[in-house]
């Protein structure tokens, strides 16, 4: 158990520093003038329709989630799922610790009926669909604008890594249902083969099917539109389909747990890829970070449901 609280101190330590790293980066590089003149100059009713996109991409995400706790047989409304999802954004925005939005949700939900395996394997399900749509999205994206974005070397690089991570899931999701695996599975501890039955549970084709579309969705309204909103409001104009590509790029980029809360991650990719189609860096800057301020400004609304949830399973 010592051992395991070092190691994550240690990678807690690690994401902080590559936080500092790029943030300093950026710091040193950018012309910070120009980016308050972008800012301060934002057109109001097109940041309320960032915000409203923003607030539509969350429920979708709610939705999935809640869709996928049913599947399993749990039996959480939608206000709970609601509550909670809020909760996981304030303390991934307020509170960064070793637990985190995503296990803070599996903990929520697992506590009541003690079935922690299933509750993980929601927030994971969720995850790697959305995972994968926004992969798909990425390519669809990529080919329709080609020219300017996978004739250019370092998306054919992203591309490349994302086909071959691809095809390497399919492979392992092949191996897994392949009876030689299963025998391996069984020398496995007894917990962690409940994980992957529970995690390897979500096989049905239509539930499938609707969870990858609420995903692709949530990811065009969610990330797409959301952020194409905030150029409109800098008077900032995107070519369309290079832009979906790259957004979604930064998208999967910034998903890296490689920094606290993709604190400086988010924003450097912001810097440098936006750039490549043409759109000015520091526009770009101002986007991420005005993009951050309305993520974080929404999350103060999970406070109340974190703390009367903290305050309700602190006093059992």
């Amino acid at each position: 158990m010592e051992s395991k609280t070092l190691k994550k101190k240690a990678f807690f330590v690690f994401k902080l520093t590559m936080a500092v790293v790029l943030i300093t980066l950026l710091i040193r590089n950018v012309d910070w003038y120009t980016i308050w003149s972008e800012v301060s100059h934002a057109s109001l009713p097109l940041l309320l329709a960032a915000l409203g996109f923003y607030l539509m991409g969350l429920f979708m995400c709610i939705e999935r989630w809640w869709r996928a706790a049913h599947y399993k047989n749990f039996a959480m409304t939608f206000r709970n799922a609601t509550e909670f999802y809020f909760a996981g954004l304030f303390l991934n925005n307020f509170l960064p610790s070793f637990l985190g939005g995503d296990a803070y949700q599996s903990y929520i939900l697992g506590k009541s009926e003690k079935r922690y395996p299933a509750a993980i394997s929601t927030v994971m399900f969720t995850r790697f669909i959305g995972l994968w749509a926004t992969i798909i999205l990425f390519f669809v994206f990529g080919l329709l604008g080609f020219e300017k974005i996978f004739a250019q070397p370092l998306y054919a690089a992203f591309g490349l890594g994302l086909f071959l991570f691809m095809i390497a899931d399919i492979v392992l999701v092949y191996v897994y249902a392949h009876p030689r695996f299963k025998k391996f599975v069984e020398w496995l501890p007894k917990r962690i083969r409940y994980f992957f039955s529970e995690v390897g549970g979500y096989a049905k084709w239509p539930f499938l099917r609707e969870n990858f579309i609420l995903s692709a969705v949530f990811a065009i309204v969610g990330v797409g539109m959301f952020n194409l909103m905030i150029f409109f409001a800098l008077g900032e104009r995107v070519p369309i389909l290079p832009y979906l590509a790259t957004v979604f790029l930064i998208s999967l980029i910034s998903s890296l747990p490689i920094s606290i809360n993709n604190i400086g991650l988010k924003e450097w990719a912001y810097y440098t890829f936006f750039p490549l189609i043409g759109v000015r860096p520091e526009a770009a800057l101002a986007v991420a970070l005005l993009g951050r301020f309305i993520q974080i400004l929404v999350s103060v609304v999970g406070a109340p449901f974190f703390f009367k949830e903290k305050k309700e399973y602190g006093a059992e």
